[in-house]
């Protein structure tokens, strides 16, 4: 793989990278809320819905590699960290390696991210018999958002970035995600640091400009919802990104408050690709009454790096870089979470009651049409409800590896 950049959102998508949920994600929706999984789901549908995801990106041309597959030279080294046993008189921990050692390397990859500690368990009476004997399997810290390849991982303008997830449960994933990259053949650009926390739904390049989403302010402090404001200017000052201006948007609490009681819905500001994307140069889709309470950071690019601008609302700061603006309705909870393949074309996730497409029930997909963006697949998008389940849409499952 050559040029791991992005310069903006809207270019062209040739190579992405994607991980079909496997028992790490069983787990997970077995246990849901410590997981960050919205409800429990069916693993089965869920590797169906994955490989139709898969199989309409490699219908728009885009190449798709899957984690496993750049991991693949690193594998027995993750392995050496991530399997135990608890006796080794019983069990030899170097059998067990060698026994993975002749699986396919998508089954090691399983086997990395569960962490397990394996054990001999008597079954009946004491015997030194292999064959009175159980596998024991104790699973104590798995890595089971990892089919949500976004937040772990960021691709600018300048390459790929290492962001440092908000929760315990994500930053497991990050060991895998710096062997993928050097398994792909690319350096990072910058890693955040130990003290601030940055996730990739909240970065959003858009060419001559980026977005990334940071803390809140709430009756004067700092609110953490993803992101921090210090992981936003370390990005500024450490030069990870080159984009001619950018944008540390703070979400409105207040305003999606009110909005997500009045609609009985959940918040829309975990992330920014939760209220803000773009489908096409020009042309962003948001949860439009958050754009006046919500103000951006501005800062520019000069000779000696970024300085900042000034404060405005993210309303005028798009009016101001020429966008229309598609509203996106609260109840619709993927309206935003889609993936731009390429300017103007988007593989967008549909709303539904019954498993049909209606198109009363998906205003943000219609209005896209009428604008003159292509949905696929077939006019309409994918329904992958399983998968959503666990807490994100197809923009969080993907992370892109080239665009341009």
């Amino acid at each position: 793989m050559t040029d791991s950049t992005a310069r903006a959102e809207f270019d062209t998508l040739r190579e992405v990278r994607v991980h079909e949920p496997g028992f790490e994600a069983l787990l997970g929706a077995m246990d849901p809320e410590p997981n960050h999984f919205s409800r429990a789901f069916s693993l089965r549908e869920a590797k169906a819905e994955h490989r139709l995801i898969v199989e309409t990106l490699e219908d728009a041309g885009v190449e798709v590699r899957h984690l496993h597959e750049d991991l693949e030279g690193s594998l027995s080294e993750l392995l050496e960290v991530a399997i135990d046993v608890d006796d080794p008189s019983t069990l030899d921990r170097e059998t067990v390696l060698g026994n993975l050692g002749g699986m396919s390397a998508y089954e090691r990859l399983q086997a990395a991210l569960l962490g397990p500690t394996l054990s001999r368990l008597p079954d009946g009476p004491p015997s030194a018999d292999p064959e009175g004997a159980a596998t024991g399997l104790r699973i104590e810290r798995a890595a089971t958002n990892v089919y949500f390849q976004r937040d772990s991982q960021i691709l600018g303008d300048r390459g790929p970035i290492l962001p440092r997830p908000a929760t315990a449960t994500r930053r497991r994933e990050l060991p895998l995600i710096e062997a993928a990259w050097e398994g792909a053949g690319a350096e990072f650009v910058h890693r955040t640091s130990g003290g601030e926390t940055l996730e990739g739904g909240d970065f959003l390049p858009a060419g001559e400009f980026a977005l990334v989403g940071v803390s809140a302010i709430e009756d004067g402090r700092e609110v953490v919802l993803r992101s921090s404001h210090g992981a936003g200017t370390e990005l500024l000052r450490e030069g990870a990104v080159g984009y001619e201006e950018v944008g540390l948007v703070r979400p409105p609490l207040s305003a999606d408050e009110r909005l997500a009681a009045r609609h009985d819905t959940s918040s829309r500001l975990l992330h920014l690709d939760g209220w803000l994307n773009v489908a096409a140069e020009g042309l962003a889709v948001a949860r439009e009454p958050l754009l006046e309470p919500a103000t951006v950071e501005v800062f520019t690019r000069g000779k000696e790096g970024y300085s900042r601008r000034g404060t405005e609302s993210l309303a005028a700061f798009l009016d101001r870089h020429g966008y229309e603006v598609i509203d996106a309705p609260y109840p619709e909870r993927w309206a935003t979470n889609f993936l731009t393949v390429d300017d103007g074309r988007v593989v967008a996730i549909y709303e539904t009651d019954d498993g049909g497409y209606d198109p009363g029930n998906n205003r943000t997909i219609e209005r896209l049409k009428a604008e003159g963006v292509e949905v696929l697949p077939d006019g309409q998008g994918l329904n992958p409800e399983n998968l959503t389940n666990g807490g994100g849409g197809i923009h969080c499952m993907t992370s892109p590896l080239r665009r341009g």
